[in-house]
């Protein structure tokens, strides 16, 4: 079962919007990169202040990191990551979407998105926070980068 999934047409990083300006990288090596990072755990408080604080990050990426939505609490069983995508893509068109999965049809509890447009993203996040996804109560946020 497919559980990424990435805009094909994308001619800039999923995560930070940089376009090609000497060195293209991808979302694996983008330093903005905060579902891999190397920092480990960040706790959520810490992520919010460091994110309002942090100085260095110019404000193009600031705008562009607030597309991203996070997703927590899925259902472990989840045969088509696919139908997660569906119901966010309602609200707009999505750059790119992952679940983390530990097997075929075995979700870790959450996933990302990334949506085209912030309007869409928040609007998304108003709609379905607390839905009811095959009986559990999804809880939607905005993507914080690690401190």
């Amino acid at each position: 079962a497919i559980n990424f999934w990435k805009d094909p047409n994308a001619e800039s990083c999923c995560i930070c919007g940089e376009e090609d300006a000497g060195e293209k990288h991808g979302e694996l090596s983008c330093p903005y990169d905060y579902l891999v990072s190397s920092v480990g755990y960040v706790p959520c408080k810490a992520r919010l202040a460091a994110w309002r604080d942090d100085r260095d990050v110019p404000s193009g990426h600031r705008a562009f990191l607030r597309r991203f939505v996070r997703v927590t609490n899925l259902p472990e069983h989840c045969p088509r990551p696919a139908r997660i995508a569906e119901l966010f893509a309602r609200f707009g068109p999505l750059r790119m979407w992952h679940v983390a999965m530990d097997a075929p049809a075995v979700c870790k509890g959450f996933a990302c998105l990334v949506f085209e447009r912030r309007e869409d993203a928040e609007k998304a996040i108003d709609e379905l926070n607390c839905y009811c996804f095959d009986g559990h109560s999804l809880r939607i946020d905005w993507f914080y980068p690690s401190a």
